[in-house]
């Protein structure tokens, strides 16, 4: 009866019975709270919302509030696409199962140092794309198991010196998107365990050597869309672990190397959309395990033979949209292209003489060794003609055994065709040769006698052989017109065809 003796009390002082303070009586009536649907045997699921198991989904239903009557046993929460404002100390005190929590896109502008206190088991946390301007030092202090938080998208100007002690299990922190002007020194140093930090898309101008004191986990580092004007790598030799570095789009002039030291594990370094114009060697000379650079859309009018020989584990480079000269300075990279077998961009426009850069040609590709192959494509091929033979040798002795009739016949057949093809050969060549015709042309005198002479064949004639062929397997008609005179003196027109067929 000790929450009824405390229910009872006039509240007059800070000091409720049994000497409790006040918020320990607030905590104690949000726990009674949260206790009194169980008691009553009410298992229901919140209005508006979807319950699956241990799961409640409460996305776009025009909360002011969080819900009520969530199960104690709740995992997992959703109150995405709402309408939230303001959040209360022990907001979720009750939910001490809970693993995950999505609150983005509402309108929560602050957040106190006792919102999220009772929650220690919560991994995941997302409060991004919310109006949030302000976090007490002590705010995520109550969630030590966090794994993820998300605060990108809001209105953070600053953060506090101790934000994010005592997240040692933190591996991403997002914080995309905000207004954030620095950031503390050692702001990070509990987070051992990060592996991903996002600050692009703010307000950054300048960062310390202790930026990034205790994150020797970091494997992915985002600063793009800030504005630096110079990046030294001297405040980098923390990161032991990282793998990328994103900086493109910022106002860097140049990128400098402090003291003499080795990267070994950066593999991809961004540097896009900035203002350098002259490459540091000793930058590069330091990073011997970079594959991947970019650098486009930078004020590079050359690259010396120092940088690119520091280029040694390189497989992508971009190089498009800088002011390269096309002089003599430029050859050192134009020679490394040539030789250069990796992903590259290399849409270069020279800005300065007027003269084309020279064109780079694809890499030549040598072609296979053909000692290393030759030997089993040999016995390869041979066994395959062997095989081939065999099968059709084996064929025709199958079948000349088993129709030895069929092979006869098919023998005589092919006597028989060469002897009817040699027989049509023959008229061919007599044929070939060529034909003479005789044409004879009488011209009788004019005598009586003249039609007699020609019907008896007596007398004298011309014959003119001619070479035609137009007759053919035919006669030839040759008219000779001559004139006599009949009995009655009248003289008639007559023609004689008269045929003489020389066979030679």
């Amino acid at each position: 009866m000790f929450f009824h003796c405390c229910l009872a009390t006039d509240l007059e002082s800070s000091r409720l019975c049994n000497g409790q303070p006040a918020h320990l009586i607030l905590l104690l009536l949000l726990v009674l709270q949260a206790m009194l649907p169980l008691c009553s045997g009410e298992r229901t699921c919140p209005h508006s919302c979807r319950c699956e198991g241990k799961i409640v989904h409460c996305e776009s239903a025009g909360f002011l509030d969080v819900p009520e009557n969530i199960s104690v046993g709740c995992q997992g929460l959703s109150l995405r696409y709402n309408d939230l404002h303001t959040l209360l100390p022990y907001q979720f005190a009750h939910l001490n199962q809970l693993l995950w929590l999505y609150m983005d896109h509402n309108q929560i502008s602050s957040l106190g140092s006792r919102v999220f206190q009772g929650v220690r088991r919560l991994k995941e946390l997302i409060l991004s794309s919310n109006k949030i301007s302000q976090l007490h030092n002590a705010t995520f202090h109550g969630v030590p198991n966090l794994r993820s938080l998300d605060l990108s998208y809001n209105k953070l100007q600053v953060l506090q010196p101790g934000q994010f002690h005592g997240l040692k299990k933190l591996q991403n922190l997002h914080l995309r998107s905000n207004g954030l002007t620095n950031v503390p020194i050692r702001a990070f140093l509990e987070c051992r365990s990060l592996e991903f930090l996002d600050l692009g898309y703010n307000r950054l101008r300048a960062l310390t050597r202790t930026t990034f004191l205790g994150l020797q986990r970091l494997m992915e580092l985002h600063l793009e869309h800030n504005q630096f004007s110079r990046i030294n790598f001297f405040l980098f030799p923390r990161l032991a672990n990282l793998r990328a570095l994103y900086l493109q789009w910022n106002r860097i002039r140049a990128v400098n190397q402090g003291l003499p030291w080795t990267w070994h594990t950066l593999q991809k370094l961004d540097l896009s959309g900035n203002e350098i114009q002259t490459l540091d060697p000793a930058v590069f000379h330091c990073l011997p395990n970079l594959q991947t650079l970019n650098l486009e859309s930078n004020k590079l009018s050359n690259v010396s033979q120092e940088a690119v020989s520091a280029w040694i584990s390189l497989n992508s480079i971009s190089l498009a949209g800088n002011v390269w000269d096309c002089g003599t300075g430029i050859c050192p990279l134009v020679a490394w292209l040539r030789n250069f077998r990796g992903t590259k961009d290399t849409t270069m426009i020279c800005s300065s003489p007027k003269h084309p850069l020279p064109p780079v040609p694809p890499p030549t590709t040598l072609p296979p060794e053909p000692e290393h192959m030759s030997f089993h494509k040999v016995v390869v091929g041979s066994v395959a003609l062997f095989f081939t033979v065999s099968l059709v040798l084996t064929v025709i002795y199958v079948l000349w055994r088993r129709y030895p009739n069929a092979a006869r016949l098919l023998q005589q057949r092919s006597v028989v065709g060469r002897k009817r093809r040699k027989k049509s050969s023959e008229p061919e060549q007599n044929l070939s040769s060529q034909l003479q015709e005789y044409y004879m042309s009488y011209n009788p005198a004019a005598t009586p006698e003249g039609l007699e002479v020609l019907g008896n064949g007596t007398g004298s004639c011309t014959c003119t052989i001619s070479g035609s062929r137009e007759c053919r397997g035919g006669i030839h008609k040759i008219p000779s017109p001559y004139y006599v005179k009949n009995s009655s003196n009248k003289q008639r027109e007559m023609t004689v065809h008269y045929y003489i067929k020389v066979i030679t």
